[in-house]
């Protein structure tokens, strides 16, 4: 009898997940670099995610009938150089509930936004230590980039039409952009708000080779002087023997004194039979701060199999005066003024 209801549960435990899709999915990129800094000793260091963020997923997706269907995804980065890549804690990338049909998609959760999207689509090393683009647009605090202050939002709703002839919109708002709990622990009455929340609204267009896209990205920041609104525009272009992009954003800071900002991007990846050629440069022009910083990438990518790419990339960034970013936001920064600089080769595994 025991016999027969141990096998009993193993049989449930099998098939319980037959009404569903699921899939584990990941990347695994390890490199070593030589990373220096004005003011700072250089070194020679075993990083992750000099090409590729590594990260750990799984996807599930279940048919509801009526052309609906319900989906979840749960993702975490990984650091496979460090301990850090044993914890899920503080780590997500996505955690996304949703269900789509033929309205769109509707979801919920710790999400990656449409500021995210843009990044990925607009800058062939977005999210990686190699991008000049992501390092710029988090090192000065705007909203829209892969890395940027609204790329993933807590507590956030979101709205993706289907696609139309080409075209699609999506909303995104996040209820309570940190992972804070908005107004729930302020006193009341004679409590200061401290909530920020933020929306985002996105239109793309693709044809053939042509990609556009325009998104609009705001903070509302009970402190009413410290609200940001940002706007970004982008584009690539696949001529088969390169494939070229740009970007250009705007950004409105409404603190004390309402200050400007902007920053532009430009990129190319050059297929070379199964390999790849990629170059991107980066700039941003900060009126708070009267700076601006610039970067470049000269990546190169040779493919070992459909999942196994050896790479080796040069990235460099260089500071006005008053402005001091480092190569990758997560490593050390230079002096004020200084110049960051990495060389390196790494592998990256997808699965």
């Amino acid at each position: 009898m025991k016999k027969k209801l141990i096998a009993a549960a193993v049989i449930a435990v099998v098939s319980a997940p037959a009404f569903a899709e699921v899939s584990f999915y990941g990347v695994l990129d390890a490199a070593v670099a030589s990373v220096s800094n004005t003011g700072k000793q250089s070194d020679i260091l075993a990083l992750s995610g000099a090409m590729s963020a590594s990260r750990l997923g799984v996807k599930a997706s279940e048919d509801l009938g009526d052309g609906l269907t319900a989906l979840a995804v749960l993702e975490y980065k990984l650091d496979g150089e460090t301990s850090a890549g044993t914890s899920l804690a503080n780590n997500a990338r996505q955690q996304m509930l949703a269900l789509a049909g033929g309205f769109g998609t509707v979801a919920a959760g710790y999400l990656q936004t449409t500021a995210w999207d843009f990044a990925g689509k607009y800058d062939p090393v977005s999210g990686s230590a190699a991008s000049p683009y992501d390092t710029i647009a988090k090192g000065d605090g705007f909203l829209i980039s892969a890395t940027a202050a609204a790329a993933r939002a807590s507590r956030a709703v979101a709205y993706i039409s289907p696609n139309m002839n080409g075209l699609t919109v999506a909303v995104n708002h996040s209820t309570a952009l940190s992972d804070g709990t908005g107004n729930l622990n302020v006193a009341d009455p004679g409590g200061t708000s401290t909530k920020v929340s933020a929306n985002l609204a996105s239109v793309n267009y693709e044809n053939g080779p042509l990609s556009a896209g325009a998104v609009y990205a705001a903070t509302n920041n009970a402190i009413a002087t410290s609200n940001v609104t940002e706007y970004a525009f982008g584009a690539s272009y696949n001529l088969d023997v390169t494939k070229l992009y740009a970007t250009y954003q705007t950004q409105t800071n409404n603190a004390a004194t309402s200050t400007s900002n902007s920053m532009y991007s430009v990129a190319a990846v050059v297929p070379m039979g199964s390999d790849a050629l990629a170059v991107s440069y980066a700039a941003s022009s900060m009126n708070a701060s009267a700076s601006s910083s610039r970067g470049y990438t000269l990546g190169y990518m040779h493919t070992m199999s459909k999942t196994v790419t050896a790479y080796a990339a040069y990235t460099a960034i260089t500071n006005d005066t008053n402005a001091a970013l480092g190569v990758a936001n997560t490593l050390i920064a230079p002096s004020a003024g200084g110049n960051s600089s990495m060389v390196g080769v790494g592998l990256r595994k997808k699965f």
